[in-house]
């Protein structure tokens, strides 16, 4: 058995470093009250006990050493995570009174950690590579029937003429098959299911029932009305299904001035999803157009997804790509659009790979009626929305 001398040494170094930390933090303006509840901490005691009482086993020369090591390490996660458990009820707490939910919780870091940025790249690459034609034509009937696909309404109606995933996905529809609704100041930019819609009230959007999101968080800065007192901001959340058409289109007649790209995640966008994750448009990558309609401001936002590494705007060409590099060392990407793109109610837009949502954010008069239901299914090109002094007219 080794001298005890050892084992006393050990601890008054333990109580020698808890003793100068104190010292140190103490010292700092303001820090006193939280030093003392750091270090009077139970999580702590439990710290320096166990290194005390682990230096006596080894110096004991133990064989049970490993079976109190074991347990010590299980006692100190089991307490650190009941103290993480306790500050997020102390944050969700703080934030019960404001607008914004907190988007940082543990379920949506959890998901992130997940390799989805990896996958979506992966999946980019081979939806773009000309496979086996039996192969091929075989995974896009098991495709168009589980996910329920209308070909019938696509210019390319026959599964043998695709030569690739990427352009069975971008396929284009029959001039016929949509109707663009002219009467109407707003109509829906794609196919897809409506998730949620109205005014933004007190800076926040829904992201599902329930669910909500900063406007600023969202768009980078919040938006400047034209006309304030008079007009209100809306907005309008539309989510592509992996079966619907996947190109997107203007609603309206508006001008675009500039385009912000957001670095993120690329986690599923599925009505699903985003009831247990909150603020999954906040956290992904998406593609932010901005600019001006005849009412004032109006954004357009493409929002990626899992297996949507890709999302393409048709006027910036090869200007933004999405989904590459490591996302740690990306940036937001702001371009002014000079000269400035104007586009027509219906004009095409761009396009996803498999489906993801459209987020429209934009200012209007304060008796602007939205034409929709929620979990509604509509087309591109249905009626959006209406005005009364238009529909009076």
């Amino acid at each position: 058995m080794r001298s005890p001398n050892k084992i006393q040494r050990i601890q008054y170094k333990v109580k020698d470093f808890i003793r100068k930390k104190r010292k140190v933090l103490r010292n700092r303006k303001g820090k006193l009250s939280r030093v003392k509840q750091r270090y009077h901490h139970p999580s702590n005691l439990v710290l320096a006990a166990g290194l005390s009482a682990a230096s006596v086993i080894y110096y004991s020369n133990s064989r049970w050493l490993g079976l109190p090591l074991s347990l010590g390490v299980i006692v100190l996660c089991i307490i650190q995570i009941f103290r993480l458990r306790e500050r997020e009820r102390r944050k969700l707490k703080e934030l019960a009174s404001k607008p914004e939910v907190e988007v940082d919780d543990y379920l949506a870091y959890l998901y992130q950690c997940f390799p989805l940025r990896a996958v979506s790249r992966i999946f980019g690459v081979l939806s773009e590579k000309e496979l086996p034609k039996p192969l091929l034509n075989r995974f896009l009937s098991l495709y168009c029937k589980y996910f329920n696909v209308r070909l019938d309404e696509a210019n390319i109606d026959s599964i043998d003429s695709y030569k690739t995933v990427a352009e069975f996905f971008q396929r284009e529809l029959k001039p016929t098959v949509r109707i663009i609704h002219d009467d109407s100041p707003l109509v829906v930019p794609c196919d897809g299911r409506v998730l949620h819609f109205g005014k933004c009230k007190e800076g926040v959007v829904e992201q599902v029932k329930g669910v909500r999101y900063s406007v600023e968080r969202f768009l980078g800065k919040y938006p400047v009305l034209s006309d304030s007192q008079n007009s209100d901001l809306f907005y309008c959340v539309i989510y592509l299904a992996p079966g619907d058409y996947h190109l997107f289109h203007s609603p309206c007649s508006w001008t675009i001035d500039k385009v912000i790209h957001f670095p993120g995640t690329l986690m599923s966008v599925n009505p699903k999803i985003c009831k247990l994750v909150r603020g999954v448009f906040t956290l992904n990558e998406r593609v932010l157009l901005t600019g001006t309609w005849s009412h004032g401001f109006f954004s357009y936002t493409a929002v990626g997804a899992t297996g949507v590494g890709s999302i393409k705007i048709n006027f910036l060409k090869d200007k933004i790509k999405t989904n590459k590099g490591f996302l740690t060392f990306l940036k937001d990407t702001e371009i002014e659009v000079s000269p400035e793109v104007t586009l027509e109610k219906g004009g095409m837009l761009g396009g996803f790979n498999f489906g993801s949502t459209i987020v429209l954010m934009f200012e209007a008069p304060k008796d602007f009626q939205f034409n929709l239901e929620a979990d509604q299914r509509i087309q591109m090109g249905d009626k959006l929305g209406s005005l009364d002094v238009e529909d009076s007219t």
